[in-house]
């Protein structure tokens, strides 16, 4: 698995923990929060779209 799929799946997962926070009411206050974003973050930077990370993220597995 290259870099860019390795950090696109720990993107998806990162942003599905997000939408289960999300659907229990938690909001950035939430400490797993500061476990997400840096995930989301990393793969941003390195070129990978909101829509990719998205579309991985809704994907069924």
């Amino acid at each position: 698995m290259s870099t860019r799929e390795q950090l696109l799946k720990t993107a998806a997962d990162a942003m599905r923990r997000g939408l289960q926070l999300n659907a229990q009411g938690a909001d950035e206050s939430h400490p797993d929060y500061a476990k997400v974003m840096p995930a989301l973050h990393a793969a941003t930077a390195v070129g990978i779209t909101d829509t990719e990370i998205w579309q991985a993220a809704t994907t069924p597995q």
